[in-house]
């Protein structure tokens, strides 16, 4: 699979931030705006591409306002109890096969030649797997991009290697594109354009924890994230030279949190996705076709 691609869709992660993609997801494909060569997902980001990928409009959004919100899926009591905050395993049971919101599996629809692929992070060594995903192999994939670590402790095994979340090792993977030879990058964000990747909660916490040691993994997770979601902000904020950086990014903070949002904030941020979404396509277009007139005269 050794491609060079010269467009890429990226959607970074944000738990039910997600839904904001969804939005613009579905705009795209109210507009049949379908032409990148590499999409590359993280996390929800993932799911939202593979839907995206499958021309299944609207599925994404189901699945976020209708699994996501059910106690099931999120119940925080269980991390007192030593059990798994998240419930992956309920959630793509009801994606697979006749679950309660299938995923739409036709072949033909997810193949090898989509050339999407799924970030996931190695579970000890925090590296980035970049996971070529189809309809054969995509519950795992999805399932391995997914696993929050601490709130799904297991992880995924992927080939005898465990998984979790790809936020971890690559949050905004447009250097991997840009390496894999793509020169015009459309970036999906769940938080606005300008936001550095901090977590204002963990930030205001480190120096407490470093004192008295606590909870090293975490935040040995978070210094990782940190650093390469700034080294992805870095590149978008300063491309090389020939490289053309396409930001859709919330113009406010959203309503939805990454867990425990209302079905009223989804719909919110849901509108605001597919309205920004419908806007860039149009404003796309037109740059186009100025660009076409220029050259015709």
């Amino acid at each position: 699979m050794e491609r060079f691609e010269k467009s890429a869709l990226i959607a970074e992660g944000g738990g039910q931030k997600g839904i904001f993609t969804a939005g613009v997801l579905d705009a795209f494909l109210a507009q049949k705006f379908t032409p990148f060569d590499l999409k590359v997902g993280v996390s929800a980001g993932a799911q939202n591409l593979a839907a995206y990928c499958a021309r299944a409009q609207q599925y994404a959004q189901t699945a976020i306002a209708e699994l996501t919100t059910e106690q099931q899926f999120f119940r925080p009591a269980r991390f007192f109890t030593g059990g798994n905050v998240i419930d992956l395993d309920w959630y793509f049971h009801q994606v697979e096969h006749n679950g309660k919101v299938r995923f739409p599996t036709e072949p033909r629809l997810l193949t090898p030649d989509s050339n999407f692929f799924a970030v996931a992070s190695h579970y000890d060594l925090f590296e980035a797997r970049y996971l070529h995903t189809w309809h054969e192999n995509m519950f795992t994939h999805l399932k391995a991009s997914s696993a929050i670590p601490f709130l799904y402790k297991p992880g995924v095994d992927i080939n005898g290697d465990g998984m979790m979340d790809g936020g971890v090792a690559d949050p905004i993977p447009v250097k991997w594109a840009h390496q894999r030879g793509a020169n015009t990058i459309w970036v999906i964000r769940t938080v606005q354009e300008d936001d550095d990747g901090k977590m204002p909660v963990l930030e205001r916490l480190k120096p407490i924890m470093s004192r008295i040691n606590q909870s090293p993994r975490m935040f040995s997770m978070y210094h990782h994230y940190q650093q390469r979601y700034a080294d992805a902000v870095s590149f978008m904020n300063a491309p090389p030279e020939g490289v053309n950086i396409v930001q859709i990014a919330p113009d406010r903070p959203l309503e939805s949190m990454v867990l425990g949002s209302t079905a009223e904030n989804l719909a919110k941020d849901y509108a605001l996705g597919y309205q920004l979404g419908t806007k860039a396509v149009e404003q796309w277009r037109d740059k186009n076709r100025q660009l076409d007139t220029a050259m015709a005269n």
